[in-house]
This record gives structure tokens, C-alpha cells and sequence, in this order.
């Protein structure tokens, strides 16, 4: 009995000297590092962690610091590492814009996951998509489009792969995905619709809208590659 208290204590004394140890000041947060960041800054991502210098560092839950820096919609993951004596390094990864929509005088930033980044007066390089069924009020940001939107998101993605793979991707300033039947294009710097029909044979369709663009340069119209392409290939129909 005398030998089991008295390595029982010992060991009691231990684990407390060793809590004591680690929740001391040696412990005390002296520097926040971040990593990743490009378009969200280091103040504000600091701001969001809610950690404060001269705070314990393991006083910091690393799930709940996660969470807070991830309610701005332009975080896509986060990850807190503790290296010690006195550093936190929070590593993140950011959503990036690649098309955008319109609400009223504004544009809404959108991501390739149909995440909604940001609503701003301020217009991007990237196009516009129109004719989504996400109601307006659900267009915020941080929230995401609605089902069948997202699905179109996929196939636009799919239009603007195949038309990048043939230097097109970067004349196109808007895609209207009312119907998914017939996605279209509008290239504006070129004066022309492109009207794409649904997702298949992409090459080939690309393939031909890019040799309209070779021959019919200058003059406005509609490009059509939602037919039978075997037989008439691809339809410019000018403008008069």
C-alpha cells in the first residue's frame, strides 16, 4: 500500500508539473505566421483566428480557430499547426473567381465549386453567367448556387476546358446557361453568339467555331454548332 501511494503520487506529481509546464508563459504565443494567403490579408485572417499574442498555445482549440477563419467565403480550407515554443502557422487555401453574375449594378464572384465569393461594384476579367435559377435572395456571400445550377456550373466548366484547349476561352465574356440544351457563348471582342447546344462532341464544335472565327473576322453574327455537324458542319449567320 505504502509503495503503491508513493509512486501513484509521483506520477500525480508529474502530470501536474507537466500541465503547469505547458500552460506557463514558455508557452505564450509570440508570433502568427500565415501561409497561403493572396487575397485575403494577414490582419484580417488574424482577426478571424482570434488568437492574441501572449496567449497560450495550448489554450487554443485548433478546430474552433478553423472554423472561425473559414466563415470568409473566400477560404476554402484551413489548417493551424503549433510550433513550438511560441509560433502558430495557419495555412490556407483560397477560393479564386472565375465567373461571375449580376445582381442589380453589382457583380457576384463565383468559384469553379459555385461558391459565391464576394458582391462587388468592381468588374472582373472573367465571363458573366446568366439566366441561373438560384432565387436573388439566395445570392450572398458564402452561400452556394442551387442544385440544377451547380450542374450547369459542370458543364460550363466542360464549354470552357475544350474552348481554352483552343484558344477560345479568353474571347468569351459571357455564357448563358438557360437552357442546357443550348449553352451560348457571347465573344464580344469578335461580335459573336456561339450557340453550343449541350456538352457533346466539344472538340469538334470548338474546332469548328474556331475556324468561323478565322474566316468571318469582323463581321457580327451567330455561330451555330448545336446541329447535325456530320452533315452541314458549323452555320454563321451574319448580322444585317
Amino acid at each position: 500500500i505504502f509503495r503503491l501511494i508513493k509512486w501513484t503520487s509521483l506520477v500525480l506529481l508529474l502530470i501536474g508539473g507537466s500541465i503547469y509546464f505547458l500552460l506557463s508563459s514558455f508557452f505564450n504565443i509570440d508570433n502568427i505566421v500565415i501561409v497561403g494567403n493572396e487575397k485575403i490579408t494577414q490582419e484580417t485572417i488574424i482577426s478571424l483566428s482570434g488568437i492574441e499574442l501572449e496567449q497560450n498555445t495550448f489554450k487554443i482549440s485548433k478546430r474552433k480557430v478553423e472554423q472561425s477563419i473559414k466563415t470568409n467565403a473566400y477560404i476554402d480550407s484551413v489548417k493551424i499547426k503549433r510550433k513550438l515554443p511560441e509560433t502558430i502557422e495557419i495555412q490556407v487555401v483560397e477560393r479564386e473567381p472565375a465567373y461571375m453574375l449580376t445582381l442589380g449594378n453589382a457583380y457576384v464572384y463565383m468559384n469553379t465549386q459555385g461558391y459565391l465569393l464576394e458582391i462587388s461594384q468592381e468588374k472582373l476579367q472573367v465571363p458573366i453567367i446568366i439566366g441561373i435559377l438560384t432565387p436573388e435572395d439566395q445570392i450572398q456571400e458564402g452561400s452556394r448556387l442551387c442544385v440544377e445550377d451547380l450542374q450547369k456550373l459542370s458543364s460550363v466548366i466542360q464549354i470552357m476546358d475544350s474552348a481554352n484547349n483552343n484558344d477560345i476561352g479568353k474571347l468569351i465574356t459571357k455564357i448563358n446557361v438557360s437552357d442546357k440544351q443550348n449553352y451560348i457563348l457571347e465573344l464580344k471582342s469578335e461580335k459573336k453568339n456561339v450557340h453550343v447546344g449541350d456538352t457533346s462532341n466539344l472538340s469538334t464544335k470548338m474546332l469548328y467555331v474556331k475556324k468561323v472565327l478565322q474566316n468571318e473576322k469582323k463581321k457580327e453574327g451567330d455561330i451555330f454548332v448545336n446541329t447535325d455537324l456530320s452533315t452541314k458542319g458549323a452555320v454563321f449567320r451574319e448580322k444585317v
